[in-house]
Parts: C-alpha cells; sequence; structure tokens
C-alpha cells in the first residue's frame, strides 16, 4: 500500500518557500514530511498574517520582561 502526501490548496509556491525555510535551519525533510508541511504552511501563514493585521498590536511594545513580583496592596 502506497501513502499518498496531502495537498491542499496552495502547495505548490509552499513547497519550496518551506523547503526554502527548512534548508536554512539545516533541517531535513523526506518528501512525505515536505509534502505535509506543505499543505499546512498557507494556513499557517494565514493565522499568523492576521495576528499582525490587528491594528491595535502593530505598534505596541513587546513584553520583553515577565515580573513575577506581587503588587502592593493600595
Amino acid at each position: 500500500m502506497t501513502e499518498t502526501a496531502p495537498a491542499g490548496p496552495g502547495t505548490d509556491g509552499a513547497t519550496a518557500e518551506v523547503a526554502a525555510m527548512l534548508a536554512r535551519c539545516g533541517l531535513p525533510a523526506g518528501p512525505y514530511e515536505l509534502a505535509y508541511l506543505a499543505a499546512e504552511y498557507p494556513y499557517l501563514k494565514a493565522g499568523i498574517d492576521m495576528l499582525y493585521a490587528v491594528d491595535a498590536a502593530k505598534d505596541a511594545d513587546p513584553a520583553l520582561r515577565f515580573r513575577a513580583d506581587v503588587p502592593a496592596a493600595h
């Protein structure tokens, strides 16, 4: 029995983009893994793009520190 690699909308360009990202990170991926990641990538990218599209968050400073101290009672 042969496994079929998943395919989704926009996987043609996504395959090259995912392969390039994995190569930059030095992460190996077989053809099935690459096909699966390429099928999911458009959905993940759309979700990330939506996070950046929030107008109120565009110019907000990132929270680079977490202060675990308890605020003083008033």
